[in-house]
Parts: C-alpha cells; structure tokens; sequence
C-alpha cells in the first residue's frame, strides 16, 4: 500500500472512531436527563430570584403569563428567565445526601450563587476538579450536574431602555 492511501485509511479511521465517541457521548447525555436535578413543573412557576457573590440580586415575577423583571420594574429578557428555569432540570451525573459531603470543601459554605424558584431553593457550591460539573445543594442532597449554566446566574439584569 502506497504512503497515500495509508493516510487516507488512517484518516478515514480516526474519523470513524471520533463518530463513534460524539455518538456515545449523546447517548451518556440522553440518559443523564433521566434524573433531572428537580422535579418542578417550570410552567407553574410564579417568582425567581437570584443571588449571588459579587453580583446585584435579580428578581423576576411572572405577571399575566409574561415575566417581569423588578427592581427596578422591566419585561424581563424572556430567553434569560428561560434559562434560569432550565437549571431547576439540569440532568443529574451523582446524586449525595447532605451529609455525605462537607459544604465548605465543595463551595456551598456559604454557597457561590442561590436560585429561588417560588420556594425550591437551589445552592451552587465549586465545581468538581475532574469533570468540571458543579455541586448544586437541592433540599437534603448534593448534586453534581454539567455546568452549563453558571454565565446565567452571575449575568446582570437588563436595565431599561439599554437593552
């Protein structure tokens, strides 16, 4: 076989095997939002608030099937309460009782950012040092979910007219 046609195999290879890996990589992702990180019904959904370091309090209020930033009074961003309510789904990777893991050594004392969702609070603590996936304190339970949504809690609420 000549030097080209062995690259080109090789080539055709690595490719194939890369396939291979996106495909089991989606198929992981598909079962993980098997568990999400809450069972809230998002529709339902009335009153968000967020907190976090460093960063002014958001709250947003949902007024006549359309959400309402306050403080001060403005339509919300209706992409970005979205994807603050997606967070309460956020697929799950390893769930733990509380007690199982120190707050303090996985971020959550005190917590980096809180998400209120009518009475669901939802912590986020540090993020794992191997997978990146952050700790997220849900009631009596530590989860590890992907973090794909941290830019969204520590993103400033819109001011009026500067949109």
């Amino acid at each position: 076989m000549r030097r080209r046609a062995r690259t080109l195999v090789f080539l055709i290879g690595a490719v194939a095997l890369l396939g291979v890996a996106v495909l089991a990589e989606l198929r992981h992702e598909r079962a993980l939002a098997l568990d999400p990180l809450t069972t809230l019904d998002l529709a339902a959904v009335k009153r968000i608030e967020v907190d976090c370091m460093g960063c002014v309090a958001r709250h947003y209020e949902k007024v006549d099937a359309h959400w309402r930033q306050r403080d001060p009074d403005a339509p919300a961003d209706e992409a970005m309460v979205e994807r603050l309510l997606a967070i309460a789904h956020a697929p799950v990777r390893v769930r733990h009782a509380a007690g199982d893991l120190e707050a303090a050594k996985v971020g959550l004392a005190p917590p980096f950012a809180t998400l209120r969702l009518d009475d669901t609070e939802l912590r986020f603590g540090g993020t794992d040092a191997i997978r990146g996936d952050r700790f997220v304190a849900v009631g009596d339970a530590i989860a590890l979910v992907p973090d794909r949504f941290s830019a969204w809690l520590f993103k400033a609420a819109a001011l009026p007219g500067k949109e």
